[in-house]
């Protein structure tokens, strides 16, 4: 178990924190250079192939392996120290986005490359995600976690923002080989900055530790006994559902084939996610929510309504507009939710619950990507589907206006 030094038994101001500020750090140079390498493959795809069931394809093969292995990366995180996770990820990350910079230069990228690296990366999410959801919690105080977490995602916000501006600039001036060396970079200097956190280990209060088998069984059965956490899940499942693939895979599709866009128009979309995203963190890092239950349903409603309207935009600023708005509202839904399973969760299993909600909760996103390239593939429109993707989140938000469950929820 970890727990932060300064931590211990003084509660510190937030950026008085040394580890939650190197954490902070590194946050800011790993979101947006995953990012950068994000909009370069997407395009690079794009561009190498015709064949839009591929790039759909891209999408699922980095889902699949951080779905599989999220519950195995939640036990690691309760049993190595997440620091180390933390490096290992952003550094194997630099490493693979080398070799295809390599493929690049020697003119022999094809497909299939991109496809193995979108896998190796979605392995390399399994281990980071719930390593980085469980440290922040051990380094700040339990009436801090809103803030804290508001603060790191204005972190991983501001990726969407400089993310696709730097990826689209870059690929205008300086081609796919620019812009991966950048992700590259960005990726090395986040690695080098949480080797600087230093966290201690608590002494253990058992003999033998448990098998990670018998550590997964345990956070299954938490996770069974909290009526909350499985009232959120069973929503987040099917709202992940409607929203990941059509929004992932069409909006590229949508600028390339409908606006006639170029990597520049997508970035502008993609930035006004981020500056959307941005703008709902900085919010909730200056109020705290009396009824943070209700402000989700409520933002979902808004998300769904909003989706429908993405549909039947005509433009690229009309679309980048929306989606600001719709970005707001995620963060109204996704912070209070992280911050109340924060709060309410032992933190000797953090790592597991993470993992385990994350695991249940996006258990239909790779069949979101692969239902979305299926039904492009055979000649539907990829606005009919957000369409129709958008009435049914607006609906899943209304039925659960009676959730008490959910309308409920309170901060500590």
């Amino acid at each position: 178990m970890e727990a932060a030094v300064s931590q211990k038994d003084v509660k510190v101001a937030i950026f008085h924190n040394r580890n939650f500020v190197l954490l902070l750090v590194s946050a800011l140079f790993s979101a947006p250079g995953y990012y950068v390498y994000l909009i370069g493959s997407e395009w690079l795809m794009l561009n190498i192939t015709d064949n839009r069931f591929y790039f759909g394809l891209l999408f699922f093969v980095a889902a699949i392996p951080r779905l599989v292995l999220l519950a195995v990366g939640g036990i690691i995180a309760d049993r190595v120290n997440r620091r180390t996770i933390l490096f290992w990820s952003d550094f194997s990350r630099a490493l693979l986005i080398s070799v295809l910079v390599v493929l690049i230069w020697t003119d022999a990228v094809q497909v299939w490359h991109l496809l193995l690296l979108a896998g190796l990366f979605g392995i390399s999410d399994a281990f980071s995600y719930p390593a980085m959801n469980a440290m922040v919690p051990t380094i700040l105080k339990e009436d801090q976690l809103q803030r804290g977490n508001s603060f790191m995602q204005m972190a991983n916000q501001i990726s969407p923002i400089l993310g696709p501006a730097l990826g689209g600039t870059l690929i205008a001036l300086l081609g796919f080989k620019g812009v991966f060396s950048v992700a590259m970079v960005m990726l090395l200097l986040a690695s080098v900055a949480v080797l600087f956190i230093r966290l201690q280990k608590e002494e253990d209060v058992v003999d033998e530790k448990p098998t990670p088998w018998d550590e997964l069984k345990e956070g299954f059965n938490y996770v069974r006994k909290n009526e909350l956490i499985i009232s959120v899940v069973v929503v987040a499942l099917f709202i992940n559902f409607f929203f990941s693939g059509p929004f992932a895979i069409g909006m590229p599709i949508i600028v390339k084939d409908i606006f006639n866009g170029s990597a520049v128009s997508l970035a502008t979309i993609q930035t006004s996610m981020g500056v959307g995203a941005l703008a709902g963190a900085i919010l909730l890092a200056a109020i705290k929510l009396k009824k943070p239950g209700v402000v989700l349903i409520i933002s979902l409603i808004g998300l769904g309504l909003l989706y429908t309207a993405t549909g039947f935009s005509a433009n690229v600023i009309l679309t980048a507009g929306l989606v600001a708005i719709m970005a707001v509202l995620m963060q109204l839904i996704n912070i209070p939710l992280i911050t109340i399973l924060q709060q309410s969760t032992d933190k000797r299993m953090l790592g597991r619950m993470m993992s385990l909600f994350m695991t249940v909760s996006t258990g239909l996103i790779p069949i979101s990507f692969i239902a979305t390239s299926s039904l492009i593939a055979i000649g539907i429109s990829i606005q009919l589907i957000m369409i129709i993707s958008g009435i049914m989140i607006a609906l899943i938000a209304v039925y659960n206006l009676k959730n008490k469950k959910i309308l409920g929820i309170k901060f500590s």
